[in-house]
């Protein structure tokens, strides 16, 4: 990691949290998230996935055990829709499904400094999780220092005055690119039911259990597992301008094919913008183009699916 992401910290208001409660919350999500519910704990977070189904996702979910509740953290654009949806599989269940607004917040930073200087024990592997005075703090990414802490709003801001002196702000597009980098997807509204969870690999970063009972789309799921190779998958990519782009646009063959769609983007430094994209694994090797715009695949995740 370069000097220059060290130390920054961002409020992360572009993401929202509903807080599931009640007697039967882990049954409940159970039997509609890809993810194993048990398995997530007050130390550790998991990735998820809430499917149609058909197996198509409406959601990647990033899930953690919080105060007798499940936390599910996902897009802002999303909330309302994923919480109309899910409340609809509630039926006879104690469960209850609420959207955390002003009351509770959520920030990013990169750099352990203000770990270290508060005597804070560090989260030691990717999605690990520390309670610290009711302040919840997650090691993000697979290498270097980046974290996520999640609390009572007021608990936040002031636990960003008493540390964070010696941080500078970073914007959506340099958090992105390190979500980017790090090969961690997302839905919106205009990629709803766009991907099965294996064409975002999220079985490769433990967002699916293979070996967990029923849920809305695990039948799609799970044969596209057992039945052979993953035919799409989701690389990460780059292009040499700072245009717009919005998930879900098209990713081009060199005769104009339509072979795959953009997942996420981020600009970087107004030169060029970082991409997750989706596409068809034989083509990767070729010329791609999305607005025009010749696209350059990681050298190593053109090889990963070969």
């Amino acid at each position: 990691m370069s000097s220059s992401e060290e130390n920054k910290f961002i409020v992360l208001d572009k993401t929202s949290t509903i807080k599931v409660e009640g007697d039967d919350r882990i049954q409940f999500l159970q039997g509609q998230l890809t993810q194993d519910i048990n398995l997530i704990s007050q130390s550790k977070a998991l990735y998820a996935g809430f499917c149609n189904p058909k197996g198509r996702l409406l959601a990647f979910m990033l899930c953690y055990a919080a105060y007798d509740a499940i936390h599910i953290q996902l897009d802002s654009s999303i909330k309302e829709s994923i919480l109309k949806k899910l409340k609809m599989y509630v039926l006879r269940a104690k469960v209850s499904l609420n959207l955390l607004e002003e009351t509770f917040t959520s920030i990013g930073f990169v750099g352990s400094q203000a770990l270290i200087e508060r005597d804070i024990k560090i989260p030691k592997n990717h999605l690990d999780i520390v309670q610290y005075h009711d302040l919840i703090i997650m090691r993000l990414g697979q290498d270097g220092e980046r974290y996520q802490l999640m609390g009572e709003a007021f608990k936040v801001s002031e636990f960003i005055k008493l540390n964070f002196v010696k941080y500078s702000t970073m914007s959506v597009d340099d958090w992105n690119n390190l979500n980017i980098l790090d090969g961690i997807p997302d839905i919106y509204p205009t990629t709803q039911e766009a991907f099965i969870p294996q064409s975002l690999n999220m079985d490769l970063i433990e967002g699916i259990n293979f070996k967990k009972g029923c849920y809305t789309g695990q039948e799609i799921v799970a044969r596209t597992h057992y039945l052979g190779k993953v035919k799409r998958r989701m690389y990460r990519a780059f292009v040499n301008s700072a245009s717009d782009f919005i998930p879900g646009d098209k990713i081009l063959s060199r005769n104009g094919e339509d072979i795959g769609q953009l997942v996420r983007s981020a600009k970087d430094n107004n030169k060029k913008t970082n991409l997750l994209i989706e596409l068809r694994v034989d083509q990767a090797h070729e010329a791609l183009f999305i607005k025009n715009e010749l696209i350059e695949i990681f050298s190593e995740d053109q090889k990963r699916f070969d």
